[in-house]
């Protein structure tokens, strides 16, 4: 299965919006049951493994033109063709496909979400245009690191935008026990349903659009625990401003449970930050844990994993109610030391 694994992840490594204007003349996106055009996805999951036509090739070469995006090389490369084949009529993915077509029937509901987030976007950044050209597809990726970095993707194809959203990662919980996706971790597993794709494709969008020019202060040289935790944080306060009904723990990436954990610990974890002066630490390897994914944050027993970031969200939406700036204004500033005196921050033990 190694090299048919290859051929859809090889994708990776090379929708619509109506529209009114308010009353300064200003183009704004709507999600209105009266208004029909929206984010569409385009299925390619399901087109793939549909039942094609009697010639299998001929079939593909229709989905090409369809999908431009998706492959990899072009299907008169007789040895790439015989690939796709092999992926296309796998009895085992077939058999996955069916459990993820019973999760995903319609994306109507993300659509709707996405839609409404763009709008609010767009009330902050007038010139934020709806996303096209977005695919549903599935990675049957056995590197899980790989796949869970890969979940929710921007890629260029020819000059041309495209997003893409697999739908097997996010259908984990029902398919851990699937020889293709065994190798994931419980940890992971727990996070990845249909309720966090809509925050995890608006926080890859504002990191790799809106906010692209934007320098990345945790991947500087010498960054500290607190410029990672307030740059999450900062990601995070603007996609719960895009999707304000959503959940913080869908936003947060946490399960119920563990919002509440990181809610009744929140003076916890700052001691523990504190008392081992890990705030201006530079040795990423001292407060990785705090920030990296894993089963749990490694001195704080029964804790998720990076729960640093939960106080950096909180300290940059303390920071945001205590100094009245644009979001424009927040995303540029440099300085973490500067938001976290200003935040005004101090845990109160429950």
């Amino acid at each position: 299965m190694k090299s048919k694994i290859i051929i859809i992840v090889s994708v990776l490594c090379l929708a619509f919006c109506s529209c009114k204007k308010d009353d300064k003349g200003n183009k704004k996106f709507y999600n209105d049951k009266n208004i029909e055009e929206t984010i569409t996805f385009k299925r390619f999951d399901k087109a793939l493994f549909a039942k094609p036509e009697p010639n299998l090739p001929q079939y593909l070469m229709k989905l090409q033109k369809e999908y431009p995006d998706m492959f990899a090389a072009p299907l008169t490369n007789k040895e790439y063709m015989q690939q796709i084949m092999q992926v296309a009529t796998d009895n085992a993915m077939q058999e996955a496909v069916a459990i993820i077509e019973k999760e995903y029937p319609s994306t109507d509901f993300l659509s709707q979400s996405l839609t409404s987030a763009f709008a609010r976007l767009k009330e902050i950044y007038p010139q934020t245009t709806l996303p096209t050209n977005v695919y549903t597809m599935l990675l049957m990726a056995s590197d899980f690191s790989y796949g869970y970095a890969n979940r929710v993707y921007m890629g260029e194809n020819n000059g041309r935008i495209y997003y893409t959203i697999a739908l097997d990662i996010y259908s984990l919980n029902k398919l851990h026990q699937h020889p293709y996706y065994k190798t994931y971790p419980q940890y992971m597993i727990a996070t990845l349903s249909k309720d966090y794709i809509a925050p995890d494709f608006m926080r890859m969008y504002l990191q790799n659009s809106t906010f692209r020019k934007i320098p990345m202060n945790s991947y500087k040289d010498g960054a500290t625990l607190l410029d990672n935790i307030i740059e999450d944080g900062k990601y995070s306060y603007v996609v719960k401003k895009t999707l304000p009904n959503v959940d913080d723990c869908y936003i947060l990436r946490y399960t119920p449970e563990q919002m509440q954990w990181v809610k009744d610990n929140e003076a916890n974890i700052w001691a523990f930050i504190i008392q081992r002066k890990l705030m201006y630490e530079t040795d990423r390897s001292k407060y990785m844990s705090l920030i990296a994914e894993g089963p749990e944050t490694k001195g704080l027993s029964n804790s998720p994993a990076r729960v640093g970031n939960y106080i950096g969200y909180i300290i940059v939406d303390k920071f945001m109610k205590e100094n009245k700036i644009s979001i424009d204004s927040l995303m540029n500033i440099t300085d973490a030391t500067l938001i976290l005196n200003n935040s005004k921050y101090k845990p109160e033990r429950r």
